[in-house]
């Protein structure tokens, strides 16, 4: 009998990229970084116990590695006119590949779709788009998002309230 732990399943079936080669240090700076970009590489040092020089040589390697993709500043959609967001669940009518890629390279052109997801079941994707308010997004659908290509049926569920918003990725304690 073999057996597989959560993160081995996760590895072999998904192909998630493990992350066993990340020491103590480089989870605390992850942490570190998702907290606030804008520290500086001194106070980042200070913290996790070393000198400024091996701390910016680490955030250079888990950036060349891709563990961290980029930097950006987290802007309050209300603030900036968007005072509604809509989740928006999209059916296809054909599954082929042609036609989901097609899809996907619509949905990156329409500004408004902060969020695109493939998922399984009977929502092909879920979109997460936000608006000035709703007649903005009744034209939105109707002259963006009901002629994406290979449409079939759309769902909108206008949110009333986000309880949580978390831009950050949970980084695991070191196995060891």
């Amino acid at each position: 009998m073999i057996l597989f732990t959560n993160l081995d399943f996760l590895t072999i079936f998904f192909g998630m990229k493990a992350i066993s080669t990340l020491d103590s240090i480089d989870r605390q700076l992850l942490r570190l970084l998702q907290e606030d970009a804008r520290v500086s590489n001194a106070e980042l040092a200070r913290q996790v116990g070393l000198s400024p020089g091996p701390t910016f040589e680490r955030i250079q390697k888990l950036e060349r590695q891709g563990y961290i993709r980029g930097y950006l500043a987290v802007l309050d959609p209300e603030r900036m006119g968007y005072g509604l967001t809509v989740l928006v669940s999209v059916a296809l009518s054909a599954h082929q590949l042609q036609s989901i890629h097609e899809f996907r390279a619509a949905v990156d052109q329409i500004p408004e779709v902060r969020e695109c997801h493939h998922l399984t079941g009977d929502t092909d994707f879920l979109l997460q788009v936000a608006v000035a308010d709703v007649r903005t997004y009744q034209e939105l659908l109707a002259e963006r998002l009901c002629r994406l290509p290979g449409v079939q049926t759309i769902r909108s569920a206008v949110v009333l309230s986000t309880i949580k918003r978390d831009l950050r990725v949970p980084v695991p304690e070191d196995p060891s």
